[in-house]
């Protein structure tokens, strides 16, 4: 009798955890590293040879370097997109990954959506020779709980390609209030200091988004003094966000405004230590440089 109440729990257990496991709306079905063809990049994946270790030689020499057509980047696949929507209608699952070069150099980016099939392809021009890792987590709308998926390790052999001359020089960085009423055409700065309260920016309207608003900005040369060849800016700007708890998001890459600066707007919901990390980013290496940080304090 004992033993068949056992197994009867057992039984219970083993259903509550597999209900427990479906219930995610979610599960992963294929990862990867390697070459594929984005002439579908939204309907369908297209896998022409997929393996983990690639010289930077081949890579160059079949034109998977381009960011273009049958490109080298990392693949992930879960189900239809159609499975897991909200009753809104939107998407419940979404995806965050974190890039790891040979120098053990992270960057974390997302959370961004699945095309409808259920898959997500991300370009990568690996400038660095070594063992690179992708790390692929999956992102909850409803509760923003972010959950392991699985990783990806991958060799690339071969010499590093020579970065160019810089062409940019960091002119001022900051966090205050700006005005945007001419937002690509001048930085109209109103007060810059690093500590503030909540309820000040609130009652200034600081923090609607429009009009004179809280957040930070970079300044760098003319746009026109680091044109390359076609008449393209070669250098934009990466950033990374990270709020009191310690939770980090990165944006970008994004250009620079005709006159050299940009302006990012910010609502700070919470009271604590905030900081804003620039980086620089070559768009014919995508060589993503360090530029300066900003930290800023909010009380309530």
């Amino acid at each position: 009798m004992r033993t068949k109440i056992l197994l009867l729990m057992i039984m219970a257990v083993t259903l509550f955890i597999a209900a427990f496991a479906n219930a995610s709306g979610w599960q992963v079905r294929d990862m990867g590293v390697g070459i594929y063809d984005d002439a579908a990049y939204d309907r369908e994946l297209r896998i022409v040879e997929k393996r983990n270790t690639w010289s930077l030689a081949e890579l160059s020499g079949r034109g998977a370097l381009k960011g273009q057509g049958k490109i080298f980047g990392v693949w992930l696949v879960g189900p239809p997109v159609s499975t897991y929507l909200n009753k809104n209608g939107v998407a419940e699952y979404l995806y965050k990954y974190r890039l790891t070069d040979p120098r053990g150099h992270s960057t974390v980016s997302g959370p961004s959506g699945f095309c409808m099939p259920g898959f997500t392809t991300i370009f990568i021009n690996p400038g660095l020779p070594g063992n690179w890792k992708v790390d692929f987590m999956l992102w909850q709308r409803s509760t923003e709980q972010v959950t392991p998926v699985g990783s990806i390790e991958f060799t690339i052999t071969g010499d590093t390609a020579k970065p160019a001359q810089t062409g940019w020089q960091l002119q001022d960085m900051g966090v205050g209030i700006y005005d945007d009423a001419a937002y690509d055409r001048e930085l109209r700065i109103v007060e810059k200091r690093n500590t503030w309260s909540l309820t000040e920016l609130s009652g200034r309207g600081a923090l609607k988004g429009q009009g004179k608003v809280f957040g930070v900005w970079l300044v760098g040369p003319q746009v026109s003094t680091y044109l390359n060849k076609n008449g393209v800016a070669e250098y934009l700007y990466k950033y990374r966000l990270t709020d009191p708890r310690g939770h980090s998001t990165v944006y970008g890459p994004q250009g620079f405004y005709m006159p050299g600066f940009t302006t990012i707007f910010i609502n700070p919901a919470l009271a604590g230590n905030w900081k804003v990390d620039f980086m620089l980013w070559q768009r014919s290496t995508e060589q993503v440089t360090p530029i300066g940080s900003i930290e800023f304090t909010m009380t309530k």
